[in-house]
């Protein structure tokens, strides 16, 4: 037997983005630093460097429709859900 879904409204789903938003904002945050060989930040920053135009690697994760691009190699803040989803991924 088939399992019927049911559509979401507008409204239900902007309710859910506020929550998330507020959930995200409540949240301890963790500073975290995705890893990048030293190899590739050498390349990077020497061709920066030389004055060419770069593109950090980065990762992204989104939840619930907020959404972090966060740049390999740097330490930065996040909310304590991003930290866990990249440490599930492996990736800190």
């Amino acid at each position: 037997m088939a399992v019927s879904k049911q559509q979401i409204t507008d409204a239900q789903l902007d309710e859910i983005t506020k929550s998330t938003a507020e959930t995200l904002a409540e949240q301890p945050k963790r500073k975290i630093r995705i890893w990048m060989s030293q190899e590739e930040r050498k390349r990077l920053e020497s061709s920066q460097e030389a004055g060419k135009k770069v593109e950090w690697p980065y990762e992204f994760v989104s939840i619930n429709g907020h959404n972090y691009q966060i740049q390999r190699g740097v330490e930065v803040e996040v909310p304590e859900s991003v930290a866990e989803i990249l440490s599930d991924a492996g990736l800190i």
